[in-house]
């Protein structure tokens, strides 16, 4: 069967597409690790996504040290041109004291914009780290433990090796300053798959082809259609045909027949009509001369 190029470009764009549909089903999930000050954050994504899609970006931050408090802002941005879109924005937080390698996790979620353009995804991270500093003061010191407070034992009391002529002890009370310290860093996510011009122009000959291809079908199944009602009128002539020959073939039979009983008849009749004749000329007794012809002898 021949194939017509309107077909086969339909085909062919069809093709195109379901292939774009395939790559775009089997995007895989990754992951980039931003080392800031203080804490390691791995962020997993999809490498892939496309304008209306629900898109889910996981974050585990570990703290590299101990902290009293700690806390990460997450904000997820793209570009288009000269303009900044945030899409959405996330905190991790630890109000208590957090040990060195404890981590803090949190999901962010949102939607891409259907008029978002082919571009990348990416996330600003800020980490604000409050850090304790400890210290002790004597409120009854030396004077060797107070120039020297290195003299002090593990239990805040001044050692009296290093106290003569003193030999008197003091403690030492502790004393904590707190600093906040902050850092920033930027890790990439997603890309975005957004329609370009030739995808667009693309499916808009697929959409052209498309009608197309209808419009060719509807046609297709009228000729048929017409086609099928023509068959089926020219069989109804053929039969209509059929039976008025054989009525005229049995007309004709008829006909001859009868001619021949109608000539048999004639033949017949003839037949008769020349006996019947002849018969009667035998079987007829002479007549006697009229007084007419009587009368003209007399007068001769």
């Amino acid at each position: 069967m021949k194939t017509s190029p309107l077909t086969l470009g339909l085909v062919i764009l069809m093709v195109t597409l379901s292939v774009v549909v395939v790559v775009h089903a089997q995007a895989t999930q990754t992951s980039y690790t931003l080392n800031l000050n203080y804490f390691s954050v791995q962020m997993t994504y999809p490498s892939q996504v496309n304008p209306g899609d629900l898109v889910t970006v996981n974050m585990q931050a570990s703290a590299k040290n101990s902290f009293s408090s700690a806390s990460l802002t997450a904000q997820i941005y793209y570009v288009d041109g000269n303009s900044l879109h945030q899409l959405a924005s996330a905190t991790l937080t630890n109000n208590g004291y957090l040990n060195s390698g404890s981590s803090l996790n949190k999901q962010v979620t949102f939607t891409v914009p259907q008029d978002a353009p082919r571009t990348s995804l990416f996330a600003s991270v800020t980490e604000k780290v409050q850090a304790s500093y400890g210290s002790y003061y004597s409120s009854y010191s030396s004077p060797y433990c107070y120039y020297y407070p290195d003299y002090y034992d593990y239990y805040g009391y001044c050692n009296y090796s290093y106290n003569y002529p003193y030999s008197y002890s003091a403690y030492a009370y502790p004393s904590y300053s707190y600093s906040t310290i902050t850092d920033s860093g930027v890790a990439p996510l997603s890309y975005i798959k957004a329609q370009t011009p030739e995808y667009t122009a693309l499916q808009s000959q697929y959409q052209t082809a498309e009608q197309q291809l209808n419009q060719t079908q509807a046609q297709n199944q009228q000729l048929q259609q017409q086609l099928q009602n023509a068959q089926n009128t020219i069989a109804q002539r053929d039969a209509t045909i059929a039976n008025l020959n054989q009525q005229l073939s049995s007309n004709q039979n008829t006909n001859t027949t009868l001619e021949a009983a109608a000539g048999g008849l004639g033949l017949l009749v003839i037949i008769f009509g020349a006996f019947a004749v002849h018969y009667r000329g035998k079987s007829k007794p002479q007549s006697q001369p009229s007084n007419f012809q009587a009368q003209q002898s007399k007068t001769k």
